[in-house]
């Protein structure tokens, strides 16, 4: 009979057997820790310099007004109430970067569950604003309005009336920055090895790129840190300067501060920003 306890002791056995160890050796790499720099919002008073990139905005679904029926005179929706159930798609390229859930049953909806992000947007780029009424069968569209292009709206938001009657507010801004370095490190055995760097950051602007290993951490040796100690050293510094020995992947070696700054992480980056 092979019940669990057999199955414990021939775990038992596999785990102790030389074979089988050396076996799951060949079969899997080494898992190190990564570890993220802190990323912070920065204070009201503080102005981020350097500024954000021209082409990366924040963008953002304001709020819509929706007449109370169609133009043909029906309701909205016909299952699970009258009112609409609205989401928004803002085209850009042709490609849709932004998709608003759905938020039912409302004439004035304004999507407080929708991603805050930045987006790059070219000059020029032609874009495209669409809202729609879900429905389980066929999806039923309120607004389609073409724009030349975005541009960051200073004085708020980017208002487009629709011939159905309908009305979007759309925010438009140069992008939102957080504060921090920028950086995510794997700590391997003797190394502390780079293993990604927000594109508008920091680390960034210093000329780190993924796979660039850490030498020297406060002219501290990496190889001769205790546990915790190289982590330890780049977060308590970060705001006055980190002194770095980086050998390059091409084997150079240089030497250079990171300081806490500005970042502008795009939406692809996974980093949330405030909206």
């Amino acid at each position: 009979m092979y019940d669990e306890t057999s199955a414990a002791k021939v775990r038992r056995f596999m785990a102790k057997s030389p074979f089988f160890v050396a076996l799951g050796l060949l079969g899997c790499g080494a898992v190190y820790p990564q570890l993220e720099t802190p990323v912070r919002t920065p204070p009201a008073h503080v102005t981020l310099m350097p500024p954000p990139p021209d082409d990366l905005l924040f963008v953002k679904f304001q709020s819509a007004v929706i007449p109370s029926r169609t133009r043909d005179g029906r309701s909205w929706d016909s299952v699970g109430g009258s009112l609409p159930d609205a989401f928004a798609k803002l085209y850009v390229d042709g490609k849709v970067i932004l998709e608003t859930p759905v938020q039912s049953n409302s004439l004035t909806p304004t999507w407080p569950d929708q991603r805050s992000a930045n987006y790059h947007i070219r000059a020029g780029a032609p874009v495209r604003v669409e809202l729609w009424d879900s429905n389980p069968i066929n999806n039923h569209p309120i607004c389609v309005s073409d724009l030349a292009e975005l541009q960051p709206e200073a004085e708020g938001p980017l208002k487009i009336s629709c011939s159905s009657g309908a009305e979007l507010e759309l925010t438009v801004q140069a992008a939102h920055g957080r504060m921090g370095i920028g950086l995510s490190y794997e700590l391997r055995r003797e190394e502390v090895v780079v293993t990604r760097v927000l594109r508008e950051s920091p680390a960034a602007r210093a000329g780190l790129v993924r796979g660039d290993q850490l030498l020297k951490i406060q002219g501290k040796t990496v190889k001769t840190m205790d546990d915790g100690e190289a982590q330890s050293l780049i977060n308590a510094n970060a705001a006055t300067g980190v002194n770095l020995l980086v050998r390059k992947l091409d084997k150079s070696e240089v030497e250079l501060t990171l300081k806490e700054g500005a970042i502008y992480p795009a939406v692809d980056e996974g980093v949330p920003v405030d909206g």
